[in-house]
C-alpha cells in the first residue's frame, strides 16, 4: 500500500466515530450505575460499622457483669466469713 492511499474512507471513519460515541454513552451510563452501587455499598459499610460497635459495647457490658458476678461468687464466702469473725470478736469483748 502506498502512502497516498487512505486506510479508511470518510464514510467508514464517520461510522466508526458514531459507533464509538454510542459506546461512550453506554459506558457513561454503566459508570453512573457503578458509582450509585458503590455509594450504596459505602453506606451499608458505615451502618455495619455502627452495628459492630454497638455489639462490641453490649458484649463488653455482658463480660463485665459476668466477671463481677464471678468475683462475688468466688470471694463472697470469704467476705461473709471475715465479717462474721469480726462480729464474733466484737461481741466477745
Amino acid at each position: 500500500m502506498s502512502e497516498n492511499e487512505q486506510w479508511y474512507s470518510n464514510k467508514d471513519l464517520f461510522e466508526q466515530i458514531s459507533a464509538m460515541q454510542g459506546d461512550f454513552r453506554d459506558l457513561r451510563s454503566e459508570m453512573k450505575e457503578t458509582r450509585n452501587v458503590i455509594k450504596k455499598y459505602n453506606g451499608l459499610r458505615e451502618e455495619l460499622g455502627v452495628v459492630k460497635e454497638k455489639v462490641e459495647r453490649i458484649e463488653a457490658k455482658t463480660e463485665g457483669r459476668k466477671s463481677v458476678a464471678e468475683a462475688i461468687r468466688l470471694w463472697g464466702g470469704w467476705l461473709f466469713a471475715l465479717v462474721t469473725l469480726v462480729v464474733l470478736l466484737i461481741t466477745k469483748i
